[in-house]
C-alpha cells in the first residue's frame, strides 16, 4: 500500500488496527484448519466461507482493505488485483514481488484448501 497520507495520526492508528486485523484472520485462517481443536475449524469455516462470499458480493475488493485504505485516505485501485493483501504480505515477510494473478490464486487454492478440510472434519464423521 502506498506511504500513509495526510489521514492524520488517529485515522492512521485505525487503519493499523484493520491491517493487524487482517494479518491476524489470514493467518488464522492459513493454519488453524491443520489444528486439532474443533473451535478452529468452525473459526475457519465461518472466516474463510465470509471472505469468499464477500469478495463474490464486493467484485473481489476485500471489505478490510478498503476499511485500512478508507482511514489511510488512499483511493481504491480501479482493479481487485491491485489491492492484493497475500502480495503486500509476500512482499514484507519474504521479500519477493509476485504477481498478482498468482497472489490471488495462491489465496483462493490456500483458503478454499482449508475451508474444505475444516469443513469436512465438522461435518463428515470420521475424516481426519
Amino acid at each position: 500500500m502506498e506511504p500513509e497520507g495526510d489521514a492524520g495520526w488517529f485515522n492512521n492508528r485505525i487503519a493499523d488496527f484493520f491491517y493487524l486485523l487482517h494479518v491476524s484472520i489470514t493467518f488464522y485462517c492459513a493454519l488453524a484448519w491443520l489444528g486439532p481443536y474443533e473451535w478452529m475449524w468452525w473459526g475457519v469455516f465461518i472466516l474463510y466461507g465470509a471472505a469468499e462470499i464477500l469478495w463474490l458480493l464486493r467484485g473481489g475488493y476485500c471489505i478490510l482493505t478498503d476499511a485500512e485504505r478508507k482511514f489511510r485516505g488512499i483511493p481504491r485501485p480501479d482493479s481487485h488485483l491491485d489491492q492484493n493483501f497475500i502480495r503486500r504480505l509476500f512482499n514484507l515477510l519474504l521479500r519477493r514481488d509476485i504477481r498478482p494473478e498468482n497472489a490471488r490464486r495462491l489465496t483462493r487454492v490456500w483458503g478454499r484448501t482449508g475451508w474444505v478440510v475444516a469443513t469436512g472434519r465438522l461435518f463428515v464423521p470420521g475424516m481426519l
